[in-house]
């Protein structure tokens, strides 16, 4: 119990230590776990004895039905037993053939790793679904407006499963609290879906994403649209792969990005390709004259302010009417202000009381510039970025990486891929790291208990299998390899080693009766076989409802359960072969090594 238990905590504890994107959910995890284990066999040496010494008490026998459990069930396990203990002792009589048919299972299995997807996090369907839609640049408020009523329409009669809809469109770009946490201008649309529960509906929230898209892609006026079904208002991270393009230079970063954009468009395993940096926009910049500021004695922040006044307004106060209030916005009227010309005209009050234009203080240049311009490292930044469509995450960018190889860059532009895939490949260097610092403790651990370093290293031989039936049941149902699918593997070797310790302590101490060596291994095996299948099968079964769920967000949390039950299950039938075989070969080693021992001594003597 105490050896099972450390084994566990060895395992789990680790978890705690982890940080990174997926160290919130390892941390509670592993503190769960440890906890649990700990309090668990607490009761197990202290309470369990007691309520045994209560309960299980010698009664006299009784004639039992022809349906009773001692005829049908009893009378199979016997038959189980002797199947297994006739099996074991054939193997020990071919255990190179055993060994090496083991592991030509194992090298077989790792073959079929390229089979398998990776993704970060596995997609739910969470009954929520946000929309942007940007239209031509320039549109008026209005014709915004006409389209939202329209998609709004479309909504309501395709897609009976939206409980509520919220829709913005139109804002300015000063917007409010929703440009906090989505793009506001006069020509972009913001939807918000919330759908009914997953019992209550046919489709998924993937089906209803796709279709509404092909309707979007049906008003001509969209320039682009973009769809999640994940949250991402509250810390939910979307499920794609971008390429980070960094460059100085606007015009030779933009041209580079549009054609890695338009290479990405035309990838069938991509969608919702997306670029960060937008159109460039034309604006009107005042080139101010410093030699004649000075001899007007204005400074720049006196002329802007002046020139925003006219142009942008200026608020002097507000209007209040039955609770609501209103800005008070005086500025020029639109015929004084809609042209070059008519900038150049604006007269400035200079300090000494003395009139003059804008056009004298400088000239008014026509440029284009892009709307927002984004950082990271302290370097300017495109990003490019695409969604996976009906394929796994690693695969498009496997995809997108030999695409971007195919393009020539120039010299003064870097690339480099992230969005999520970046945050996979970190997560799996961190479960990497935490599967040998796992491996290590629970060495470690069995080897304090055991007091041999051979014992653990015997036990330690059904892990890789585990591994095995991880592999296979993620092929056989068809699912990706994610980070908590990952989770699932990584503690399978503290669930795993629980049925070797079982079966080596039970031959230990067989040998310690003085029991022939095969003979030790095959009564221990027949005798422990009934505790390994309970241990196993009620791992299994427990894990059953959490596999087979499909209720919301189960899709998180089912390659947990199908990681789990794959590799038990085989690792279960692995164990019962090779442990003992893994005993016999090392145990007969070490025995021959003590005899030539005692052998020596004694010829020694008699020299």
């Amino acid at each position: 119990v105490i050896v099972t238990t450390l084994v566990i905590v060895a395992v789990f504890f680790p978890l705690t230590l982890v940080s990174g994107m997926t160290g919130v959910l390892f941390n509670q995890l592993g503190w769960i776990v440890t906890i649990t284990v700990v309090t668990s066999t607490i009761a197990a040496i202290s309470l369990t004895p007691m309520l045994a010494s209560k309960f299980l008490k010698l009664r006299p026998k009784k004639k039992h039905r022809k349906l009773a459990y001692e005829n049908i069930i009893e009378k199979l396990l016997d038959k189980l037993d002797s199947f297994y203990e006739k099996t074991l002792r054939k193997f020990l009589h071919y255990k190179t053939m055993v060994i090496i048919a083991t592991f030509l299972i194992f090298i077989s299995s790792l073959f079929m790793i390229g089979l398998i997807g990776t993704d970060f996090m596995p997609e739910s369907d969470e009954g929520r679904l946000t929309a942007m839609i940007e239209l031509q640049t320039g549109l008026r408020v209005e014709e915004t407006t006409k389209i939202t009523r329209k998609l709004e329409n479309v909504i309501s009669e395709r897609y009976p499963e939206v409980e509520l809809v919220s829709s913005s469109s139109g804002s300015d770009d000063e917007g409010g609290f929703i440009s906090l946490f989505s793009s506001t201008g006069s020509n972009i649309i913001n939807f918000t879906m919330r759908l009914k529960d997953l019992e209550f509906r046919e489709r998924s929230v993937w089906d209803i994403a796709d279709d509404f898209r092909d309707q979007i892609a049906l008003i001509p006026e969209v320039v682009t649209s973009t769809i999640s079904t994940t949250s991402q208002m509250f810390g939910g991270s979307s499920n794609s792969v971008d390429i980070e393009i960094y460059g100085y230079d606007f015009d030779v970063t933009n041209l580079y990005a549009e054609e890695v954009l338009e290479k990405i468009k035309t990838l069938k395993e991509a969608k919702e390709v997306t670029i960060s940096r937008k159109k460039d926009k034309p604006e009107l910049q005042v080139v101010l004259d410093k030699d004649k500021l000075m001899e007007y004695g204005l400074s720049t922040a006196q002329v802007s302010t002046f020139v925003r006044n006219r142009i942008n307004g200026l608020i002097p106060s507000y209007f209040k009417e039955e609770g609501e209030e209103y800005d008070i916005r005086i500025r020029l009227k639109e015929e004084y202000r809609n042209s070059i010309s008519d900038i150049e005209e604006l007269t400035i009050m200079t300090p000494a009381g003395r009139k003059i234009k804008l056009k004298e203080l400088g000239e008014i240049k026509e440029y284009w510039s892009p709307p927002s311009i984004q950082h990271k490292r302290r370097e300017r930044l495109v990003t490019i970025s695409a969604v996976p469509d009906k394929v796994p995450l690693g695969e498009l960018a496997s995809v997108m990486k030999t695409e971007l190889s195919e393009i020539s860059k120039p010299q003064e532009i870097v690339t480099s891929v992230g969005g999520a895939y970046e945050d996979q490949i970190e997560s799996f260097m961190d479960l990497g790291m935490l599967l040998i610092l796992s491996l290590i403790l629970v060495y470690i651990v069995m080897a304090s208990q055991f007091e041999s370093l051979r014992m653990p290293f015997i036990i330690m031989f059904s892990i890789p299998f585990a591994f095995t039936g991880v592999i296979y049941a993620l092929l056989i149902t068809n699912t990706t390899l994610s980070v908590v699918a990952a989770l699932g593997a990584v503690l399978l070797i503290g669930i795993v080693v629980k049925n070797g310790i079982v079966l080596v302590d039970y031959i230990n101490l067989m040998r310690d009766r003085g029991i022939e060596l095969y003979e030790a291994i095959a009564i221990s095996g027949k005798s422990r076989l009934r505790p390994v299948l309970m241990t196993a099968l009620t791992t299994i079964l427990g894990m059953l409802p959490l596999a087979l769920s499909t209720g919301e967000g189960a899709e998180i949390w089912r390659p947990m359960g199908i990681t789990v039950i794959g590799g038990l299950i085989f690792s279960t039938l692995v164990t019962m072969v090779i442990v003992p075989v893994m005993y016999a070969v090392l145990a007969s080693r070490a025995g021959r090594r003590n005899k030539e021992k005692i052998r020596s001594k004694f010829v020694f003597m008699d020299n």
